[in-house]
C-alpha cells in the first residue's frame, strides 16, 4: 500500500512529512500522511473511489502543525462513525492499534429537549458547514426534537455580498456589523459562519466579528460547525460561561494538549494583540492569553448521542507561526489523550472557565 498524503491549499506553506516509515509497513498497511488542515474532504474522496478500504485498519501520520492533528481526529471520527479503525501516529513508532474507548463521554438520551425555552431557540447556519466537516453532520428534525433549537439556512452570500472590504480591522469590522444585521433579521439566539469563503469573496476573516458576538452572548462558532454551536448552546445555558471554540495541536500521552484557534471571545482573556488569520495569512485575528487555571473541556456529538465532557487545568500560553493565533497547554487525565487518539466526537471542542464536567454531564 502506497502512503497518500493530504494537503491543502488553503496553508501558505507546504509541510514535509512529520517523519519516514519502513518500506515494508507502507507495504503492507494503509497509511495517509495529513500535512495539513482542510485536506478531510480529500481522504473521503480516497474512500469512495476504493482507494481507502475502511474494512482494514487505517494509520494517520501527523504532525504538530498546520492543523494535521485537527484534521486527523475529524477523519478518525468519520472512520469510527463507518464502523471502522484508525490510528493517529505521532512517531514512526506509533503503530500500534489501541483498544477502542469511550473516556468521558456519556449518553444523551433526554426525556425532553435539552434546552428549555417557551418558544425553540433559533440557530443561524450561514453557509453550509465547511467541507472538511466530514463527520460533523446533524439532522435538523432531531436538534428540533431534542434540543429545541430550530436550526436556520441562511445563504453565506447575505454576508459576502459585501464585496472586497478593508483588510486591516474596519474590514473585520464590516464583517461583524452584517452579522449583527443578520442576527436582528433572523431573529437569531446563535450563528455559526462558513467562515473560509469570506477569504476569497470578503479578503478578510470572520474572527472578530464572532469573537465579538460571543463576547456578547451570542454563542457563534466558525467553519459552519453547527455541533460545535450546540455544544456552545448548552455550555452558556449550563454554566453561563464564554465559549472557546479550539482545535487539538499536539497530544502527550501523558494528558499534556495544546489546543489553538482564532476566535477567541476578548472577555476570556488576560491580554491579547491582533493578527492575521493563520492559513492564509490576511484578515484580522487574535492572538490571547488566558489566565490558567481550571477549565472544562466540553463536545456534543453530531448525531446527539454521546457527550464529552472533562475538568482539565490550562498550563501556559505560547505562541508559534505555524499554528492558529491562540495556543493553549491544558493538562488532563492521560485517558483524555486516548479519548482523542481512539475515538474523538470529530475535531472542535469547546473550551470554558472553570470545572463544570459533572453539571455538564447530568
Amino acid at each position: 500500500m502506497l502512503l497518500h498524503i493530504l494537503s491543502s491549499s488553503l496553508h501558505q506553506e507546504k509541510p514535509s512529512l512529520p517523519f519516514e516509515l519502513p518500506e515494508s509497513f507502507l507495504a503492507s498497511h494503509q497509511v495517509v500522511a495529513v500535512l495539513t488542515g482542510g485536506t478531510e474532504s480529500q481522504f473521503v474522496n480516497l474512500v469512495n473511489d476504493g482507494v481507502i478500504d475502511l474494512h482494514k485498519p487505517v494509520y494517520l501520520m501527523v504532525s504538530g502543525h498546520s492543523n494535521s492533528l485537527a484534521a486527523s481526529l475529524e477523519i478518525l471520527s468519520y472512520v469510527r462513525q463507518h464502523k471502522g479503525v484508525g490510528k493517529v501516529m505521532m512517531s514512526a513508532d506509533d503503530t500500534e492499534i489501541p483498544e477502542l474507548r469511550e473516556f468521558s463521554t456519556v449518553s444523551v438520551q433526554p426525556s425532553e429537549a435539552l434546552l428549555k425555552s417557551d418558544q425553540p431557540l433559533r440557530l443561524g447556519v450561514i453557509g453550509f458547514p465547511s467541507d472538511w466537516l466530514i463527520s460533523s453532520g446533524v439532522d435538523y428534525a432531531q436538534v428540533l426534537k431534542r434540543m429545541n433549537c430550530e436550526l436556520v439556512d441562511i445563504p453565506i452570500e447575505e454576508v459576502s455580498s459585501l464585496g472586497v472590504v478593508d483588510p486591516g480591522m474596519k474590514g473585520a469590522e464590516a464583517i461583524y456589523a452584517r452579522l449583527k444585521e443578520l442576527v436582528k433579521k433572523y431573529d437569531l439566539q446563535g450563528v455559526t459562519l462558513r467562515c473560509f469563503d469570506l477569504l476569497t469573496t470578503v479578503k478578510n476573516t470572520g474572527c472578530i466579528a464572532l469573537s465579538k458576538l460571543n463576547d456578547e452572548g451570542i454563542p457563534a462558532a466558525c467553519e459552519g460547525d453547527i455541533p460545535a454551536l450546540l455544544t456552545m448552546m448548552i455550555c452558556k445555558r449550563v454554566t453561563g460561561e464564554l465559549c472557546f471554540q479550539v482545535n487539538p495541536a499536539r497530544i502527550k500521552a501523558d494528558g499534556e494538549m495544546l489546543f489553538a484557534h482564532c476566535t477567541l471571545p476578548l472577555g476570556m482573556t488576560e491580554k491579547h494583540e491582533y493578527t492575521t488569520h493563520f492559513e492564509s495569512g490576511i484578515g484580522v485575528a487574535i492572538h490571547g492569553d488566558l489566565p490558567t487555571g481550571d477549565y472544562t473541556l466540553v463536545k456534543l456529538s453530531g448525531d446527539l448521542q454521546r457527550l464529552m465532557a472533562v475538568d482539565v487545568e490550562l498550563e501556559r500560553c505560547q505562541f508559534e507561526a505555524n499554528l492558529c493565533r491562540t495556543q493553549v497547554w491544558i493538562k488532563a487525565n492521560p485517558q483524555v489523550a486516548r479519548y482523542f487518539l481512539t475515538s474523538p466526537i470529530a475535531n472542535h471542542h469547546i473550551l470554558i472557565r472553570g470545572h463544570h464536567a459533572a453539571e455538564m454531564r447530568k
